[in-house]
């Protein structure tokens, strides 16, 4: 509770230095005739972009669940995944999200290794998704950018490299069952040698029993084409909605010079570069690469600071405000459609051809 408390008011002092520099950088006159000029129609779209990818969210891992978990209702799955939103929005590098998801799904009957298995699986295909889309968006805007932004080539380029390590990693965790016991084997020991934890031995016999769950489920959720070909395409439909939110915020201005493609480009762009900041919500960086990046776009006085506090509120400071009420509602009583008898279940990670 403390950590999350410290989390929250890190989140808050980083918005309140971006828009301590908004104001001083662009002028009050400047911020209130341009916000006075806006089109809140358009502001409107910006908030449905918003809504449209949690929805999206909760749908992708809804799918994810149903086979192995056939009693999941679409609720039960939204109220996991905006909780995990929310918990995703306030601790580093979105370290929070997945913990109390798979929490939650236990609180809710699914078996645990269920819900990792899904939480992981989920996370590999966007992890693909993401990497396949910025680097079609790479290619296809790679020249307006290196014109445009000094030394883009190399702080894209890095960004890039990152997130595909990370999906390698993810397939490697997921194939590579032997290498991935002998090295978590090897940070229990050494985490039990300097005292983090004791009973080494117990730990690790808990791991193997989970990565064997984990491993057994995982391949067989692969060969089910179908649901990982459906998680993929809504993946990277749910990156487009998201990475969309800056150009409607752009067409707000009455603006009209840039096309939807360059913007949604710089908008992954700031995902990729900004994802690996260590701070909740990737503070001050995330607004620091979306001005480095969108200072073409907005050149009157006044839009561009105008423009990052609309989108950082609409695609994070929101998400904070709605997904604590899912968050503080799971941490108060046990949901009341949870499934007792569904470990028995859901053991055999037996799957059935099922609507959603």
């Amino acid at each position: 509770m403390k950590s999350n408390k410290l989390n929250i008011f890190v989140c808050l002092t980083c918005g309140l230095i971006i828009v301590g520099f908004v104001f001083f950088s662009s002028g009050v006159e400047n911020l209130v005739h341009n916000f006075n000029s806006l089109n809140f129609w358009w502001i409107a779209a910006a908030i449905g972009c918003m809504l449209l990818y949690w929805l999206l969210e909760s749908l992708i891992l809804h799918i994810m669940i149903k086979p192995m978990h056939r009693t999941q209702k679409f609720v039960n799955s939204v109220r996991v995944s905006m909780g995990g939103q929310y918990f995703n929005s306030i601790t580093p590098f979105s370290s929070g999200g997945q913990p109390f998801q798979a929490y939650y799904l236990k609180k809710q009957g699914v078996q645990l290794g269920v819900a990792i298995n899904s939480l992981l699986s989920k996370f590999i295909v966007y992890q693909v998704a993401l990497v396949i889309v910025s680097a079609v968006l790479l290619c296809l805007r790679l020249g307006y950018f290196q014109q445009k932004v000094s030394n883009f080539a190399l702080i894209v380029l890095v960004g890039f490299l990152l997130n595909l390590g990370v999906m390698l990693c993810l397939i490697g965790f997921a194939l590579f069952k032997n290498t991935t016991r002998k090295i978590s084997r090897g940070i229990i020991r050494l985490l039990a040698k300097i005292r983090i934890f004791k009973d080494p031995d117990e730990k690790i016999a808990y791991m193997d029993e989970e990565l064997e769950k984990f491993s057994v489920c995982f391949k067989e959720m692969v060969k089910d084409l179908p649901t990982m070909i459906c998680s993929f395409l809504l993946s990277i439909l749910q990156l487009i909605v998201y990475m969309a939110v800056p150009y409607m915020i752009y067409k707000a201005f009455g603006l009209n010079e840039i096309d939807f493609l360059t913007i949604i480009a710089a908008q992954s762009f700031v995902m990729m570069v900004s994802s690996f900041i260590p701070i909740p919500g990737a503070g001050v960086g995330a607004e620091g690469f979306f001005y480095f990046f969108f200072q073409q776009f907005f050149l009157k006085e006044g839009q561009l600071g105008l423009a990052l506090i609309l989108w950082r509120v609409i695609t994070f400071y929101f998400t904070i405000v709605v997904g604590a009420f899912f968050a503080v509602k799971a941490n108060k009583k046990k949901d009341k459609e949870e499934m007792p008898g569904s470990d028995k279940e859901d053991s055999s990670c037996e799957k059935e051809n099922l609507q959603i």
